[in-house]
């Protein structure tokens, strides 16, 4: 009981309004620690991330290497992008539409073929990449900033992964992951509602 009250202030925290359009840096930590921390601080990422770990965890727990594999590929590919593409460029509802399509796959416990879960990652990967962008930093900066975001969002992936793998043994367990995507679909709609409400 005292996890789930956890995760939904977690949760709860993610969808502030004030974090929605979060791709500012934090003042007096560096450029390669804001990078790190910065996928937690953008509900668009860490909803995804989370998500995408969870079913990972849940429905190929010894046979995901290629798919993180091919995630992490292509969050290279992604953050490397960021150079050459324009900077304004907003994915975020495709990672937000993405979370929620997820968590409605592990809420019905519906796997897909093995080339599924690699196309995804792939998506997910260069996506989240692309997303990492932020704002009013340096070339130097801006590079440090994108090496640290490619750490953090790939080893939190890692982290989501284990944390579903751990919780797959039991019938109740099974239940928890489903209950937690269940909230991830519903925070990834709200939030979604709050980034067009910010743009009317």
């Amino acid at each position: 009981m005292i996890l789930f009250l956890r995760l939904s202030l977690f949760i709860f925290l993610l969808i502030a309004p004030e974090t929605v359009l979060a791709h500012s840096p934090i003042k007096g930590i560096g450029a390669f620690f804001n990078g790190i921390l910065h996928p937690l601080l953008v509900p668009a990422q860490v909803l995804a991330i989370f998500s995408l770990g969870l079913w990972y965890g849940q429905n190929q727990p010894t046979e995901n290497k290629r798919s993180v594999i091919f995630y992490l590929i292509a969050l290279i590919f992604g953050l490397v992008a960021t150079r050459f593409l324009p900077a304004d460029n907003d994915v975020s509802i495709i990672l937000l539409l993405g979370a929620t399509i997820i968590g409605l796959l592990i809420i019905s416990n519906y796997r897909l073929a093995k080339s599924a879960y690699r196309i995804v990652g792939l998506l997910f990967g260069f996506i989240l990449g692309l997303d990492s962008v932020q704002d009013g930093l340096n070339l130097k900066a801006t590079l440090l900033a994108l090496f640290g975001s490619g750490v953090g969002i790939y080893f939190l992936l890692l982290y989501f992964m284990a944390l579903s793998e751990s919780f797959s043994e039991k019938t109740w367990q099974n239940i928890a992951v489903r209950v937690l995507a269940s909230w991830i679909s519903a925070s990834a709609l709200m939030v979604l509602a709050l980034n067009f409400a910010g743009k009317g």
